[in-house]
């Protein structure tokens, strides 16, 4: 890992190399051990170096025509030269992708592998370029001014550049309100840009390029061989993740994906000290399964209790790492475990994308309902047409009455929903600002061309949300303002190619009366895990929320609610909030996740916005 950053004037006007410094002191966090530097009169470069592995190349790289920077790693690199024609020797991940970088250009993410995000300066044809992986394990910011450019590998740095704005776009609040982040290519600052997964983006004087160079392609084939190719995958992602480490740990949920690589580790006699958190107010606490795992497998393993003053201690700070406001309520406890695992180690496994790729907890529920819609449509014609006016009259009609192959985009399924359109409506005190047909907007692209089944689109569609836009996000930043390096191993290009080659009826399994989701993971490690481990619901991490916020919490709540009712940009309306305040007092649990997404909200405008205008 690592954190970098730069300013490229195309305007004829020298850059200021001392602004330059300020985003890379801005990035200190991520990039402890080292400050690399380059600049010419227009172009000013800048990296922070993680040291996680002797002897890594220093950065930026200047060589030939190219001047490169980048955050993250690429994998088998040994590999990558020696097909390139290159001999490995002494050479690191860095100058392998130099060297692809030479052949391919801007799609060289099509022929490597790796977590990173990468910016190349062009030295004669004068072109910036900035490249994400494929699934966007690393974020990278960027802005454009007139003809000057600034980017960074996260907000507060990029907001170092002194003509980057801090101007509240109110155009995306409805996205956060409703998903709980906003996606990419988009924020909530004025003319500010995140970077998509699997695309670049590629500027120069004349104006700005984009294209995505990976998208899945879903290609379901049947054949007994499945589990295998799926251990064979994962065993191999984790070998490459672990490649040249001398200490790795592994955040341990309890459930089936980091399970997955715990056990893709054991078996190549790599034991990873393991790590839990627990909020010592859970009634249904989740890390006793994870110690379960842990000792079935003879781990050393590390559990995080985190109680109340710890966690309205680390409010402020979880909202300062993640630099861009993401409503996760459980990001406050991914800091403090990173903290506590930053004393033993240097590189953590996460088993972030489990879900999303093989079927998770959500598509019980939304499986069922599809199962309606499709019995629907079989019914004869007459009998619908007689059911017609009935049903429309009734909440659950249009979804019973929606062809499957829309149904997705239909009912704007794809992440998870925190204020529907009503609570926007009764929340925002300007109804421009509610974002009518918000989670249509946000979902069409994704969905449009997407050649999938009605589960596969789901699955696709809360992989782009809830995975890209929150899981992935919320864990790298965390664990960065940490001090350590995060890596996914389930996100590996060969996973996400079986995981794509599944067919949906291996993903979710009907057994009698019963749908049973992440049957891929279940069958991989039937006979490493009991069934009690094996088959039960997973519950993920902590929700330190509804009966905390109106108990042990209520003081955190009242007094961040008395600075949410501040509210400097006129966003909500006073009923509203605290309506919403006697909601979660009487312990509703969408109550308090709404609250604290507000909460998230207010504290980044104070730290970040302040009170400019908007």
């Amino acid at each position: 890992m690592g954190g970098i950053a730069g300013i490229v004037r195309f305007d004829g006007v020298p850059t200021d190399p001392a602004d330059v410094d300020a985003m890379a002191k801005a990035l200190e966090h991520r990039g402890p051990d080292g400050l690399g530097r380059w600049h010419e009169p227009q172009v000013a470069f800048a990296h922070r170096r993680r040291e996680v592995v002797a002897g890594r190349s220093r950065q930026p790289i200047v060589a030939d025509d190219a001047v490169l920077v980048m955050d993250g790693w690429l994998f088998d690199h040994e590999r990558i030269s020696l097909a390139l024609g290159v001999e490995p020797a002494g050479l690191g991940d860095v100058h392998a992708l130099h060297a692809t970088w030479q052949r391919f250009g801007a799609e060289f993410g099509r022929h490597v592998e790796g977590e990173y995000a990468v910016a190349v300066w062009s030295r004669s044809s004068k072109v910036l370029t900035l490249v994400l992986d494929r699934m966007g394990t690393r974020p990278l910011y960027w802005c454009r001014i007139g003809g000057q450019v600034a980017f960074a590998s996260d907000l507060p740095a990029l907001l170092e550049a002194p003509f980057v704005p801090r101007t509240l776009q109110r155009e995306t609040l409805a996205e956060y309100l409703s998903f709980k982040t906003v996606h990419a290519p988009r924020t909530l600052l004025k003319d500010v840009q995140l970077i998509e997964p699997g695309s670049w983006v590629q500027i120069d004087a004349d104006g700005v390029r984009t294209s995505t160079w990976y998208e899945p392609r879903f290609a379901p084939e049947k054949g007994s061989d499945v589990v295998d190719r799926l251990r064979e995958a994962v065993a191999n992602s984790v070998r490459r993740r672990m490649d040249g480490l001398h200490s790795c740990g592994l955040l341990l949920s309890g459930g089936l994906g980091s399970t997955a690589i715990a056990t893709a580790a054991k078996d190549r006699f790599m034991e990873l000290p393991t790590f839990t958190v627990s909020f010592d107010d859970d009634p249904n606490p989740e890390s006793a399964f994870a110690g379960r795992v842990a000792h079935l497998f003879d781990l050393e393993h590390h559990e995080v209790t985190v109680d109340s003053h710890g966690l309205a201690d680390a409010f402020e700070d979880t909202v300062r790492a993640l630099g861009h406001p993401i409503a996760r309520p459980a990001t406050v406890l991914q800091l403090l475990m990173a903290r506590a695992a930053r004393d033993r180690v240097r590189v953590v496994l996460s088993g972030d994308g489990g879900d999303e790729l093989f079927g998770g907890r959500m598509l019980d529920g939304i499986a069922r309902r599809m199962q309606a819609a499709r019995t629907w449509a079989r019914l004869p014609r007459p009998l619908r047409r007689t059911a017609e006016a009935l049903l429309s009259r009734m909440d659950r009609g249009h979804a019973l009455r929606t062809p499957l192959d829309h149904w997705a985009l239909e009912m704007g399924m794809g992440g998870d929903e925190l204020f529907g359109r009503q609570a926007r409506q009764s929340l925002l005190s300007d109804e421009k600002l509610v974002g009518e047909g918000v989670r249509r907007q946000v979902l069409e692209p994704w969905y449009e061309g997407l050649d999938a089944d009605p589960i596969d689109t789901v699955l696709y569609g809360y992989l782009r949300s809830r995975l890209q836009g929150v899981a992935i996000p919320a864990a790298d930043r965390t664990a960065a303002a940490a001090g350590l390096d995060v890596r996914f191993p389930l996100l590996d290009a060969d996973v996400l190619a079986v995981a794509a080659s599944l067919p949906s009826d291996a993903k979710l399994v009907r057994m009698g009366d019963q749908l049973h989701t992440r049957m891929p993971l279940q069958a991989m490690l039937k006979g490493a895990l009991p069934a009690p481990l094996l088959n039960r619901p997973k519950r993920g991490l902590p929700k330190p929320l509804g009966s905390w916020l109106a108990g042990p919490g209520r003081l955190f709540m009242e007094s961040r609610l008395q600075l949410l009712k501040e509210d400097p940009h006129g966003l909500f309306k006073p009923e509203a909030l605290e309506a919403l305040k006697l909601r979660v007092v009487h312990k509703e649990t969408a109550a308090g996740n709404q609250l604290w997404g507000l909460f998230i909200l207010d504290a980044w405008l104070r730290q970040v916005v302040g009170r400019a205008s908007y």
